[in-house]
């Protein structure tokens, strides 16, 4: 591991604590124990890695074990904030709680299926099923940020942006940094290797700086859906949508 390298992870590490003492001390810890435990599971994990950085064997083991463990906890702590915006939802309709690993089971049919079909030659198959697992995770990242853009548009009011908003656009900025790096090598090979490198560590630190400020954002409202109680603020939102659907499908 060369000095950048360990000056990355050590200063990911740093920004790390700080965020874990901040959920700790705002008490946001208890109520997102999954986004808590993939916190301090970071922090131990990096440590760890770098300590067996010295051999290349060993370091390979553990990196893509801590690489698993680290797309289920996000996974998790990405169903939080999930179930903490749509907390009606889940109270309202029975079948709601399906939504989120249905569609987890949906993509992961998918991309671990098509890893399993057509193994990557230079990747073992235990990583490969890691990386098609992480690319899984990645979607539901970007796909709850877009999720909770497009909410936060119509649904705009005074209590916006809320915590679950900043922990999802955290986890959006970490996937679209590994998107860019790998999309980058995909198309100009190795030319891009540093970016390819870089670019995931430098935007998972820019990923812990956004959930640190979004510590300081308020909790999501209990009553985040209580337009659709009154009429005419119901009426106003449901043309909101449609107004939304139209300009999705190009029609102005």
């Amino acid at each position: 591991m060369g000095r950048f390298d360990l000056f990355l992870s050590l200063g990911g590490v740093a920004f790390l604590i700080w965020l874990a003492i901040l959920l700790v001390r705002s008490k946001l810890a208890r109520k997102y124990p999954f986004f808590f435990a993939y916190i301090t599971f970071s922090i131990l994990a990096t440590t760890i890695v770098i300590s067996v950085s010295g051999s290349y064997q060993i370091f390979l083991v553990v990196y893509w074990i801590t690489e698993a463990f680290h797309a289920v906890l996000a996974l998790l702590a990405l169903h939080e904030a999930f179930h903490d915006v749509f907390l009606q939802d889940f109270r309202d309709w029975w079948w709601f709680w399906m939504v989120f690993p249905a569609t987890v089971l949906v993509l992961s049919v998918v991309f671990i299926g098509n890893a399993l079909l057509h193994p990557p030659i230079q990747a073992s198959p235990f990583a490969a099923v890691i990386l098609s697992f992480a690319t899984v995770v990645n979607c539901v990242k970007g796909g709850l940020f877009l999720m909770f853009l497009l909410l936060a548009w119509l649904l705009l009011g005074k209590s916006w942006p809320t915590y679950p908003y900043g922990v999802v656009t955290g986890f959006a900025v970490s996937a679209l940094g590994s998107l860019v790096a790998y999309w980058a090598r995909s198309v100009f090979g190795t030319k891009f290797n540093p970016l390819v490198k870089y670019g995931p560590p430098v935007a998972y630190i820019l990923a812990v700086v956004v959930w640190i400020a979004s510590c300081y954002l308020p909790p999501e409202p209990k009553n985040r859906w209580a337009n659709f109680t009154d009429p005419e603020r119901g009426v106003a939102t449901v043309r909101q949508y449609i107004r939304a659907l139209k300009w999705i499908a190009g029609k102005r």
